[in-house]
């Protein structure tokens, strides 16, 4: 792969980012063929006919008016050449790989995209918010012009937290708890202190019933009325940006800050210069928005949290920790030191608590309105013993529960 368009552009960022728009950029542009989320569980549960219609049942406004054609559209496209080499439920298996090595079906699956891409006489441009725990094992598989995008933390915590408040949704607010959970074990998460961590609960690669109760699990470690709840969701979504995000940046050739990217129009302009020097054509960010969502908790201390996610991020970089775990993701040495990433990080969550602290449009929520919200939209299944019941039936009973989900596709 040593040609232009074998080397492939990936961007690492994590849900409610801005990633599908800096995805619906470079799918704009001439010479990419771009990919929305390739390493993705949702082609476990659909074919190539009912792909493009799953997400008609919207029932909340994700802010993606800008995009032409469905997210997955070019996977359509691409099914009968490449998806006979999808691995099942690849999301999170094995999220921060041991030896910094990607597994080989996944390379293979990627590969082929890469190669389809190249076939068209194009390059390809793979946009995934599964993947800032893989970068350095897919630089090594794939080389390739790596960009690490984040966004200001407390503003995506709210963005996750709108998703539950105007559609029911709690798989944003349980996203921190799948990667730090079930990657648990990796020396990287045990940077987080004893009495902060998420459970680490089995994924195992063949059985369905058991992903599913462990991921139900997660959820009801949310959805809870429990004394401090929505502070523990927090903190968990802050060392999942913080660790996540160093482990992409460290092995990464270009960071994106996309509130930067819309409020700093000499920012826009080098992002666009870097862009065209790679890619050969520049980038139109001309209908970027930003839409900060603060939102302000009753009985959370957000300072305080920031406080301890940062404190205990510098304690393992001190005792080396932090730079031994972080270069255990990939066969060859990170692009950026520890420190400089982790200064960076520290950098943008100090920025994004002044913005925070400053904003004069924050969203207080009573302590009631979030037991509200969990009460009516929490799972019979996050009751253990039914949870359990339903895991020994889940064999016969998911069959019939995927056909109703495609049913429901296409009214």
């Amino acid at each position: 792969m040593d040609d232009f368009m074998s080397r492939p552009i990936f961007v690492h960022a994590s849900p409610r980012s801005g990633s599908t728009y800096i995805f619906n950029v470079l799918r704009r542009m001439d010479g990419l063929v771009a990919f929305n989320e390739a390493i993705n569980d949702v082609f476990s549960y659909y074919g190539k006919v009912t792909l493009q219609r799953f997400k008609q049942g919207q029932k909340w406004n994700v802010n993606h008016h800008f995009l032409e054609r469905g997210d997955f559209h070019e996977f359509v496209e691409a099914w009968d050449e490449v998806m006979r080499l999808y691995p099942a439920f690849p999301s999170f298996r094995e999220y921060l790989p041991d030896g910094g090595r990607i597994r080989r079906d996944l390379q293979g699956y990627l590969g082929e995209l890469i190669h389809y891409a190249r076939r068209k006489g194009k390059r390809a441009a793979l946009c995934e918010i599964h993947s800032r725990g893989r970068v350095g094992a897919l630089r090594d598989a794939f080389n390739g012009f790596h960009i690490a995008q984040f966004r200001d933390p407390i503003s995506q915590f709210g963005s996750f937290f709108r998703a539950l408040e105007e559609g029911g949704q709690w798989n944003y607010l349980v996203f921190p708890l799948m990667e730090l959970g079930l990657a648990g074990n990796h020396p990287l998460y045990r940077t987080v202190p004893q009495e902060w961590r998420v459970p680490c609960l089995p994924w195992p690669e063949r059985d369905r019933a058991q992903r599913w109760a462990s991921s139900i699990r997660y959820v009801s470690l949310v959805a809870s009325v429990e004394n401090g709840s929505i502070e523990r969701s927090f903190r968990w979504h802050l060392f999942s940006w913080f660790l996540s995000g160093l482990a992409s940046i460290s092995y990464s050739d270009c960071v994106l800050d996309i509130d930067k990217l819309y409020d700093d129009p000499a920012y826009r302009q080098s992002t666009s210069v870097a862009l065209l020097a790679e890619i050969g054509a520049e980038p139109d960010f001309g209908d970027l928005n930003n839409y900060r969502r603060y939102y302000e908790f009753e009985g959370v201390d957000i300072s305080a949290i920031c406080d301890q996610v940062v404190g205990a991020v510098r304690a393992a970089e001190a005792d080396g920790s932090l730079g031994r775990s972080t270069a255990s993701l990939g066969s060859r040495p990170p692009r950026i030191t520890v420190h400089e990433s982790v200064d960076l990080l520290a950098e943008k969550l100090g920025e994004s608590l002044r913005r925070f602290s400053t904003s004069q449009d924050r969203r207080y929520v009573a302590t009631e309105v979030w037991h509200s919200l969990v009460r009516q939209h929490r799972m019979i299944w996050c009751n253990p013993s039914i949870r359990m019941v339903a895991q020994r039936i889940y064999p016969l009973g998911a069959p019939v529960a995927r056909l109703a989900r495609l049913a429901g596709v296409w009214k």
